[in-house]
């Protein structure tokens, strides 16, 4: 084992070695001994659809290595999308314990014939790929180990790494302009589905690679309407098996973190669904009132229709409020709603809303706000990429879908200015507990259209009722949030700022906490050891997992 890693990391060097030459290209020179199939250079999407050469891919990198060596922070290897720790059942079993072992493992000598028999397949001797990736520092390494990692276990690949800003690498995703690309999903509620319907045709990362899996759509929407948990989940391990082996989505590892914390600080919330964190209940020694830490993203959009990130996420799920929150132990409570209640049937969920919960321009929120935000996302002309996580709501699929031309069949409906109902096609257990996502956020209409195209665009663009507001975004520098003394419950909020450093380098931001100018810092894999035995050193371990996007449903000799 400890051979194997160190002839991994001098694969790595000799990689960065060469690139810091020419660039982020390295040819493999282990390509001159294959066999030659006359076919020359391979077209990437033709090369990428096809099964073989996808499954070689899964299978060429050394994921347990890249955990300990390059991570070093807690992340564990997974050839799973759907992360452990999410989702258990009655008796407490983690489903991923239930649904078993699936994914293809780690094991060169059989990437190397599958490799083969691709190129034997599609008629191609040399390929390049671009591997699209986030543009900090330590995406860089992990990108330079894994690029490292398939050009020595897959003769005639060259890799090319292509680093993006967070908002532009999601729109080249979108438009299907990559060929593989890095990706990582954090779960919006606790349950598989979170994680396998995006795989579905036509949604999020089914919609990136142009996955269209018809006997998987059918697996997935059987789970849905199943009688009992154990059904369901059954059914969700088989389709998620299934899909790993068709090789779209091609899993890596399972997040975790390592970091440090100032000993002063206290409360601040990692939910494992949702969002990365919750600061409402963060208190401050001290005598401190503002919580500095960093990001490596700049803030995408705070459009609640169009968000689709974690950075977003975290902004809204801060200075917004939706009809439940998290308690100071992560437990999900009252919100904007006071109360709720299903039907016995379980299809029909009624929320009674509070009197006291104001828009940051003073107006109240009313369940119409909620109607109102709901069916905005629904609207094809919104182009939201996350529509269809209401699918589960009555007439939400065929209007998000154009099926029909209004949303009066869409079973939301504001009874009156305080009760909000919604009517379901199937049981939904935790649906509760989705309402704790950002896109069940409430919109005012009003302040939508005022701002039009520009809304969610800049802090003044916007009203927010959460224990936050955005007070101050300036583009790749900083964004604060400040406490809202509108918020219906602002007496329990205990500091009064939130203020994120853009920093991209994780040494420049573990110099910016040694300084004591930040209060919370993640750690890169050389910092690891060198922290450890620090009081103020924290591990987590994320129910995110990270793995490559395949672009494989788009040949170009069809």
């Amino acid at each position: 084992m400890v051979l194997r890693k160190r002839l991994a990391l001098m694969s790595a060097t000799a990689a960065v070695a060469v690139m810091s030459l020419v660039g982020c290209t390295s040819t493999n020179s282990g390509s001159t001994g294959s066999a030659t199939n006359g076919g020359g250079e391979g077209d990437p999407l033709d090369v990428l659809a096809n099964k073989n050469a996808r499954a070689a891919i899964a299978m060429a990198i050394d994921k347990q290595t890249l955990c300990d060596t390059i991570l070093n922070n807690g992340t564990v290897p997974a050839d799973y999308l759907t992360a452990r720790g999410l989702a258990f059942n009655a008796d407490g079993k983690d489903y991923r314990d239930v649904a078993g072992d699936m994914g293809y493992k780690y094991n060169t000598e059989e990437a190397a014939k599958s490799w083969e028999t691709a190129k034997q397949e599609v008629g191609f001797d040399t390929v390049t790929l671009e591997l699209l990736t986030f543009d900090s520092e330590s995406s860089k390494r992990q990108a330079e180990f894994m690029q490292a990692e398939l050009q020595n276990a897959l003769p005639g690949l060259t890799v090319k790494i292509q680093q993006q800003p967070f908002k532009q690498k999601l729109e080249l995703e979108g438009k299907g302009e990559f060929h593989l690309s890095f990706a990582g999903w954090s779960p919006d509620y606790p349950d598989p589905l979170t994680f396998l319907e995006t795989m579905q045709t036509g949604i999020q990362y089914g919609s990136n690679t142009n996955y269209n899996n018809s006997e998987y759509d059918k697996l997935i929407e059987e789970a849905k309407t199943a009688g009992s948990q154990e059904e369901s989940w059954a059914k969700y391990a088989e389709a998620e098996k299934m899909m790993l082996e068709d090789g779209f989505i091609n899993p890596i590892m399972q997040q975790g973190s390592s970091y440090l914390q100032k000993p002063y600080v206290s409360g601040r919330l990692t939910p494992s669904f949702g969002v990365p964190a919750i600061y409402n209940w963060v208190e401050l020694g001290e005598g401190k009132k503002e919580l500095n830490i960093t990001g490596s993203s700049d803030i995408p959009t705070i459009d609640i229709s169009k968000a689709e990130d974690t950075v977003s996420s975290e902004v809204l799920m801060n200075t917004m409020e939706g009809l439940v929150r998290l308690d100071k132990d992560g437990k999900v409570v009252p919100g904007v709603a006071e109360s709720w209640e299903k039907s016995e049937d379980g299809k029909t969920w009624t929320f009674k809303l509070r009197k006291d919960s104001k828009w940051s321009n003073g107006d109240t929120v009313t369940a119409k706000d909620f109607e109102y935000s709901w069916k905005r996302t629904l609207d094809p002309a919104t182009a939201s990429t996350y529509g269809f996580i209401m699918y589960d709501i009555v007439g939400a699929k065929d209007y998000n879908l154009g099926t029909v031309d209004n949303a009066d069949g869409v079973g939301i409906k504001a009874i009156d200015d305080y009760t909000l109902q919604v009517e379901l096609v199937r049981p939904v257990h935790y649906f509760d507990s989705l309402m704790f996502f950002k896109t069940f956020l409430p919109q005012n209409q009003k302040v939508v259209e005022q701002f039009g195209q520009e809304y969610g665009t800049d802090k003044d663009k916007m009203v927010y009722n959460g224990p936050f507001t955005l007070t101050e975004w300036k583009l790749e520098d900083i964004y604060t949030m400040s406490k809202n003394p509108n918020y219906w419950d602002a007496s329990s909020i205990k500091i009064d700022k939130v203020n994120t450093k853009i920093v991209k380098d994780t040494n420049a931001a573990l110099n910016l906490y040694e300084t004591g100018e930040i209060d919370i810092v993640g750690l890169s894999s050389e910092s690891v050891d060198k922290y450890k035995e620090s009081p103020e050193f924290k591990t987590l371990l994320k129910a995110s997992t990270y793995f490559f996007q395949v672009n494989g449903g788009r040949p170009t000799n069809k």
